[in-house]
């Protein structure tokens, strides 16, 4: 797991879309993961690529590494739903419990709704003290994401939530 991925948003001009999304597609070749339309807290032509670099100095947007998942750089067989992009700023100091603790959780997560954790990373330009993960998880759709909020009175979860300073997310679709 030493492969450098990178987020990075882009805004696609009124009627773009489609070209945008082509353009972007082309652009990054073998080195697209995903790429999604914005949805919540985006722009309306805004849209995320997640790409994977073997040169970090390539990298233009948000440089992260994978902890837990993904296992390797291989795309995940994309379905359609809902796809939430969140980051936690947590203490350096309690990096390596906030991962353990969303690893144990996961398992029990999945299994009781129509979701997937696509992936956990490190941001590499954020340094000690503090620390920042970037999650992306599958929903089946909105209801579906607005139920698991339900999980968060879990152990593992309430206890990551006291280590998270501040937490965002946002919304997308497939592109």
């Amino acid at each position: 797991m030493h492969e450098i991925y990178e987020e990075r948003r882009f805004i696609a001009a009124p009627g773009e879309w489609a070209a945008e999304v082509e353009r972007v597609r082309a652009a990054a070749g073998t080195r697209l993961f995903g790429l999604f339309r914005g949805q919540i807290g985006l722009e309306a032509n805004e849209g995320i690529l997640l790409a994977v670099s073997a040169d970090a100095q390539a990298v233009r947007g948000v440089r992260m590494v994978a902890t837990a998942r993904p296992l390797d750089p291989t795309p995940p067989q994309w379905r359609p739903g809902v796809y939430a992009f969140r980051s936690f700023d947590v203490r350096a100091a309690d990096a390596d419990e906030f991962v353990d603790l969303s690893v144990r959780a996961w398992p029990g997560f999945e299994a009781g709704y129509d979701a997937q954790i696509i992936g956990l990373w490190r941001d590499l330009d954020v340094n000690d003290p503090a620390a920042r993960f970037h999650l992306l998880t599958r929903y089946a759709s909105l209801a579906t994401w607005e139920a698991s909020r339900a999980d968060t009175g879990k152990p593992e979860f309430a206890r990551r939530a006291k280590l998270t300073r501040a937490t965002r997310v946002v919304t997308a679709t497939l592109a």
